[in-house]
């Protein structure tokens, strides 16, 4: 409806105007037409009583529509329910000590820029995006008892830190050009696969293998002030300088492919065989060298294959009786007989004959 104008006329009492009823009525319209449109009908649901605008109507919402593409502005802070205060872009809690809650609905996230947040997960929401969390200044990201400062993981109490299950890592190293320390020692205890270069000064294991076909490689020196054992199928290759300071056993082939320089002195394995008259006595393959200790009656030896380039030095040391090895495995005539402390002699193994051949001898009789 139009707004209803009361006719005054052109000056007072000059009987013009509208009628008292007639002007009464317009009124009433117009004030009818105006509780209407802005809902201070109480039949429309809305009361407006000073500053306050309350829903007249039980658990009913009060709901502010702009047009098109209007917007509602606020141009003051605004406080809801005494609890929450919105000033510009920040949001405060009015409530000492009070959170500030966000609740999505179902399986719905709380999302800022490009950040979802649902229930206890933060998740990135673009596609191959990172999640990071960055500190000021020298400040740490700490996660309860853990502390993340660049590179660095530290403990914030006096536990150490914990990786529960398997860990598998395919490159441990900085991102920037720091080393990647481990101030404190680290205990691993179970397997350690190492892709690429592993520097260290100090490597207390039990086993060093190679998980493929290829043998573990050692580039540079190699410094051992214990044992070094080589056992099982996989090969021991050292391809550069091997100092070792201590006792070296080998259970296995050990194969040099350039010279052998010993300050000290290298020594065989040894076995001692003591005839007794009867029988056959058989000289190990698998020691470098042979007492014979005759003191006992005579012995009649024998010999098993070797391999390849073998070596072995047979020495009488007690010389009671004769020692005799026949030639079924041996490139002679008939034999070699030790019956003197001292006589000696040394065999290579060949392949293509597949027996023991006399290189030295020294006082046996060779028949």
């Amino acid at each position: 409806m139009a707004q209803q104008t009361v006719g005054i006329g052109s000056s007072a009492n000059d009987g013009t105007g509208d009628p008292l009823r007639t002007a009464f009525t317009k009124i009433n319209e117009n004030f009818t037409e105006l509780y209407a449109q802005t809902g201070m009908d109480t039949d429309k649901g809305i009361d407006i009583n000073a500053n306050t605008i309350t829903s007249t109507s039980t658990n009913d919402d009060i709901i502010i529509d702009p047009n098109g593409t209007g917007k509602i502005e606020l141009a003051a802070d605004v406080e809801i329910d005494n609890g929450l205060n919105i000033n510009a872009s920040t949001i405060t809690s009015l409530t000492t000590n009070g959170d500030i809650t966000l609740t999505p609905n179902g399986t719905g996230g709380v999302v800022i820029d490009s950040i979802k947040v649902t229930e206890n997960e933060i998740a990135a929401t673009n596609t191959n995006d990172d999640l990071v969390l960055s500190a000021a200044g020298t400040g740490n990201v700490v996660m309860g008892a853990i502390r993340i400062n660049g590179s660095q993981i530290s403990s914030d109490d006096s536990n150490a830190i914990q990786i529960k299950e398997t860990l598998q890592v395919d490159n441990l190293s900085s991102d920037d050009s720091s080393a990647l320390n481990v101030t404190s020692g680290m205990t691993i205890a179970g397997a350690v696969d190492v892709n690429g270069t592993l520097s260290a000064s100090t490597v207390d294991v039990n086993t060093i293998q190679s998980t493929d076909s290829a043998g573990v490689v050692v580039n540079d020196g190699l410094s051992v002030a214990g044992p070094l054992n080589g056992a099982g199928s996989s090969v021991l290759q050292i391809t550069d300088g091997i100092d070792v300071e201590a006792a070296s056993t080998f259970e296995g082939a050990v194969t040099f492919d350039s010279n052998i320089l010993a300050n000290g002195y290298l020594r065989y394995s040894t076995e001692t065989i003591s005839g007794d008259g009867a029988g056959t006595d058989a000289i190990g393959v698998n020691t470098g060298v042979t007492f014979l200790n005759t003191s006992g009656g005579t012995s009649s030896l024998t010999f098993a294959d070797g391999v390849s380039g073998q070596v072995k030095h047979i020495i009488m040391v007690v010389a009671g009786a004769a020692a005799t090895l026949d030639n079924t495995n041996l490139n002679v005539s008939t034999s070699i007989v030790f019956d003197a402390v001292g006589e000696a002699a040394t065999l290579v193994f060949d392949g293509t004959t597949n027996k023991w051949n006399i290189v030295g001898v020294q006082g046996a009789t060779v028949s």
